[in-house]
């Protein structure tokens, strides 16, 4: 009997590791994505993105160390879809200036925001998903980026 009930206790033990792992490993997500799907990503976390939704796009520049990435990101913040430049990263924080430059060459004003101690750039008005295009291809001309993503569903 009590063989039983130490079985028992194993199986229900293993079962709730094994639900609680494969629940953690759906939260972020990731694939390799076109930049010319860039706008389907922006549709889909705009209907479907709940707050803190992300969907991060990790550009590696052909010419760059591999380690060399810069990212930018869609985000759902108080209600609202943006696109960040997240200033977390020695790259993306030496890249600032020619992304500040780029925007205001595009008509657009980053402003600068801060939550849980990171420091970002956004912007959340006009073409969001163009515009992050444009400026992935332009700045590092690359046509596929690797997308990291949580909180909605990216078919």
């Amino acid at each position: 009997m009590n063989l039983l009930i130490i079985i028992v206790a194993l199986l229900i033990a293993g079962l709730v590791v094994w639900k609680l792992r494969s629940r953690s490993a759906k939260g972020i997500r990731t694939k390799t994505i076109s930049v010319c799907d860039i706008g389907e990503v922006y549709r889909q976390i705009s209907t479907q993105g709940v707050e803190t939704s992300f969907a991060v796009f990790i550009i590696a520049p052909p010419l760059w160390d591999s380690k060399d990435t810069v990212e930018i990101q869609f985000s759902v913040e108080n209600g609202r879809t943006g696109l960040d430049w997240i200033l977390m990263s020695e790259t993306n924080r030496r890249e600032k200036p020619w992304v500040i430059q780029y925007a205001l060459r595009q008509g657009i004003e980053w402003q600068e925001s801060e939550m849980n101690n990171w420091l970002y750039l956004r912007v959340e008005q006009g073409d969001l998903a163009g515009f992050c295009s444009s400026l992935i291809r332009d700045l590092y001309k690359v046509e596929e980026v690797l997308l990291k993503y949580g909180g909605f569903e990216c078919r």
